[in-house]
């Protein structure tokens, strides 16, 4: 993927903008914020659409806080699940690397993402995501917010729960100001 500036992506919708700007003011002076500085609750609106992982390896990233929009896209909770486990094949490598290179350059990464649902059904979404550090000041988290969903059929989600995620084109964030 290629690396761009924080101030020439284009967001697609004026939330992900919003969310982008308020992980940006974080922390003006540092690169990558604290966790402890993010607070959902000052971007409550977005808060159903974020997600919080952290990232133990290249093949375990712990959903740590799953949005209620995002458990209901998806059809079940999430909490405490590797993301992983919704990519297969090659695509699951190519997820892998994009966050671990998230927390390890550190970068943002902005992403078209697709569903597949048990029943064949599609959804599509774009979703943006920027490290933080821990405690301990290790880059090894992720917070994301999506949006932008589009289905190409109407599904109950409990009933047809998404089975596999796959992106069709993605862009790692420069964070240098």
């Amino acid at each position: 993927m290629k690396l761009k500036k924080f101030d020439e992506i284009d967001w697609t919708t004026p939330d992900a903008e919003q969310f982008a700007l308020y992980w940006r003011g974080l922390e003006p002076d540092a690169d990558v914020p604290h966790r402890r500085s993010f607070d959902p609750m000052r971007i409550s609106a977005l808060l159903p659409f974020i997600a919080i992982y952290e990232v133990l390896s290249r093949d375990e990233i712990i959903y740590r806080l799953a949005g209620t929009a995002i458990v209901e896209r998806l059809g079940k909770e999430v909490t405490g699940k590797n993301f992983l486990d919704f990519w297969e094949g090659e695509p699951r490598e190519r997820a892998a690397s994009s966050m671990y290179e998230c927390v390890s350059r550190p970068c943002g990464i902005f992403s078209e993402l697709s569903g597949t649902a048990e029943s064949g059904g599609t959804e599509s979404s774009v979703a943006v995501g920027f490290p933080l550090l821990d405690d301990s000041g290790d880059c090894n988290r992720l917070v994301f917010y999506s949006t932008g969903f589009q289905l190409t059929r109407t599904r109950v989600p409990r009933e047809d729960q998404i089975r596999t995620l796959s992106a069709a084109r993605g862009t790692f964030i420069d964070l240098s100001r």
